[in-house]
């Protein structure tokens, strides 16, 4: 099973090396638009026309807020008696 684990870290640290150095290369840049963005052009972008995704994205990003606060909460009989009783012992 160490075997296993010790294979699955190589293996992603080759990936993300791979990964790195492809990006890392300048011939796989195109070159850059000639009209670059302003700063009014992109609010414009993100609130108008990416509305609906801004929407999606925010919706996703609150689930994920609540999972995570439900996954963090510890139920266990000991810690739910303790806040009820304000943490003073019986």
């Amino acid at each position: 099973m160490r075997l296993i684990g010790t294979a699955a870290r190589l293996g992603i640290i080759g990936v993300l090396g791979l990964l790195l150095s492809v990006v890392m290369n300048p011939a796989n840049w195109g070159t850059g638009s000639s009209g670059e963005l302003t700063t009014l052009e992109f609010a414009t972008a993100v609130l108008d026309d990416w509305a609906f995704t801004l929407v999606i994205l925010g919706a996703l990003l609150t689930m994920a807020m609540a999972g995570a606060a439900y996954l963090v909460r510890d139920e266990r009989e000991i810690n739910l008696m303790w806040e009820l009783h304000g943490g003073e012992e019986e």
